[in-house]
């Protein structure tokens, strides 16, 4: 009958593991007589044999147990490694080792726990984000309700043949107001897709940034005029950079639209080109009160809208955007406050050209 260990060795390493540990075992005991019998036959000294198998039976016997402290030792951090598994599949900040001996099960331990405090982030950042993107689903479907239910009620005010030409007029009006926030809403739903699938694809040319900015501006003018903004367009420098033009033009527009958005009436954007020695800048600066410093830190994260924001139309994808659009093109994202007003800085490197060359 097989013993525990025999079985547990069975199981851990497999039959043919263990039948060549038994048969060197086996070999182990036989050598010290085929030894004692050999040396006695060219002696014919019956002290000399015995010494010699004794000696090597004792030599065995310190093999087998040093091979079975081996075993315990080998099985003992087995153990442990699965108990270390166990705490990564948990996501359990939990030492199975020591923590003060350098050694490198102790090491390998540390690792583990980093990649435990990673994916236990991660999964927290996961949370939150799904948990955003349900409560911004959940908000652009009640938006949804209003324009549909008003587009319903003009279209039928519409098929009345009583309706006057001024009446007719508001409901036409009030019918493109609402068709604008269907595409708003559309739009913005496209752009949590995008998002959410990291299709950000950069087509990435050699082109004026000037002429990019300008676009973007030609988007904004409508809206601006209607507020009654001013947008100031200083180019300071020509710039001709490599960079992605539909991309960039994206993001300088959800600058200047989150400017327009919350500016005061007859107020006025100021809008620069500069050149540095790395990088092209295009600078948005507006005079719609300082961000507190506290919401600074929040601004360009994914779906925060400041405490201004709360009447205003958007879901706060503007300026996580423009940052991730920034960063694509070796640039990166900067807010400065001024006494007036706030300073958004979108910065490309031109490091990307050299990667492209």
């Amino acid at each position: 009958m097989e013993n525990k260990n025999d079985i547990a060795w069975t199981k851990k390493y497999g039959n043919v593991f263990v039948k060549k540990v038994t048969w060197l075992f086996i070999a182990s005991f036989v050598l010290p007589f085929l030894a004692a019998v050999s040396v006695y036959f060219m002696t014919k000294a019956l002290d000399a044999a015995m010494v010699t198998l004794v000696s090597g039976l004792v030599v065995s016997g310190i093999s087998v147990f040093i091979y079975r402290l081996c075993d315990d030792y080998i099985s003992q951090i087995v153990a442990d490694l699965s108990d270390l598994l166990d705490v990564l599949i948990n996501l359990q900040e939990k030492n199975v080792f020591s923590e003060n001996e350098d050694t490198l099960l102790s090491k390998l331990q540390n690792k583990v726990i980093k990649l435990v405090r990673i994916l236990r982030r991660q999964n927290e950042m996961s949370v939150r984000e799904k948990e955003n993107i349900k409560s911004l689903v959940s908000d652009i479907s009640h938006q949804l309700k209003t324009p549909l239910a008003n587009l319903k009620i003009y279209t039928g005010l519409l098929e009345e043949d009583a309706l006057d030409s001024e009446r007719r007029k508001e409901c036409m009006d009030a019918l493109n107001k609402t068709i604008d926030k269907l595409v708003f809403l559309s739009e913005s739903i496209i752009k949590i897709s995008r998002l959410e699938g990291g299709i950000i694809n950069l087509n990435m040319s050699y082109m004026s940034l000037n002429e990019t900015v300008l676009m973007a501006v030609k988007d904004i003018y409508e809206k601006a005029l209607e507020k009654n903004v001013e947008i100031i367009y200083d180019d300071e420098a020509e710039v001709s950079i490599l960079h992605d033009r539909n991309w960039t033009r994206e993001a300088v527009f959800n600058l200047l639209d989150n400017g327009v958005k919350y500016a005061q009436k007859g107020s006025s954007i100021k809008l620069t080109i500069r050149e540095y020695g790395m990088f092209a800048a295009v600078l948005v600066e507006d005079a719609n009160g300082a961000i507190s410093e506290v919401e600074q830190a929040k601004i360009f994260a994914r779906f925060y809208r400041g405490k201004n924001g709360i009447n205003e139309e958007g879901i706060g994808l503007g300026l996580y955007l423009a940052r991730e659009i920034a960063i694509k093109q070796g640039g990166y994202m900067n807010l400065k406050t001024t006494e007036r007003g706030n300073i958004f800085q979108f910065y490309i490197g031109k490091t990307m050209e050299k990667k492209q060359g």
